[in-house]
């Protein structure tokens, strides 16, 4: 039996890391999935991810969380791929990367922040990705994903600072993966040399690091080993 105080919620939940999440916190707790996909699974919530639609589900679920994750990611695909110069930049890719890296976890959170555990502590980790930060870009292109994800940063920064006024047990942070196998980076792996890992590999990284970090965290940006990275 799962105990309502480590109810688990995972938008992006068939994606490549929230799939691995999904199955990693599924044996021992209770957790509600959100995706774009149909699934015959308990708590399981298909979404066009509009804003409609994810306060829809938010008013059929009537629990607390004390962890969520936010998987939401795009990079490539649809006719989008990452643009190594600027002549390469269209605004139709700039929309898409805003929209699918920002407005819906943005969305999620402004949807599902009332369903936040607050007398108990309650951890939220938005995935985010190190080409968002300003201070480490040496290498430059990758014009939309780098933008989206840099606004993606801003907003759980601000976000964090709200909800700490009012809910002062949870800790918000934004976290980098690290290079995982699955769609959204599959292009690229053969062509870089850094470590590569499963994406149940990741999952376990992410749980152990967003576990270990208290209120004075929330707000940061962490990587998979639990290292502060610049803005």
């Amino acid at each position: 039996m799962h105990s309502e105080d480590s109810t688990v919620l995972i938008v992006g939940a068939s994606g490549g890391i929230g799939g691995a999440l999904y199955r990693l916190f599924s044996p021992t707790r209770r957790v509600f999935g959100i995706s774009s996909q149909v699934k015959d699974l308990p708590d399981w919530f298909a979404t066009d991810y509009s804003s409609s639609s994810m306060a829809e589900i938010a008013e059929k679920i009537h629990c607390r969380f004390s962890k969520i994750f936010i998987c939401n990611g795009f990079l490539h695909g649809d006719g989008y791929f990452p643009e190594k110069r600027l002549v390469d930049v269209k605004a139709t890719s700039m929309h898409a990367a805003y929209e699918r890296n920002v407005v819906i976890p943005a969305l999620a959170l402004r949807h599902f922040r009332s369903h936040i555990e607050q007398i108990r502590p309650a951890h939220c980790a938005v995935l985010s990705a190190r080409v968002g930060s300003i201070g480490d870009n040496r290498a430059g292109g990758w014009y939309s994903y780098r933008c989206a994800k840099a606004a993606l940063n801003m907003f759980v920064k601000t976000t964090a600072i709200e909800l700490k006024r009012t809910n002062k047990n949870l800790v918000l942070v934004a976290v980098h993966p690290g290079t995982t196998q699955s769609g959204l980076s599959e292009p690229f792996l053969k062509r870089s040399a850094r470590q590569r890992v499963s994406a149940d590999q990741t999952a376990l990284r992410i749980e152990h690091v967003v576990s270990h970090l208290d209120v004075n965290s929330t707000g940061g940006f962490y990587d998979w080993q639990g290292d502060t990275v610049e803005w």
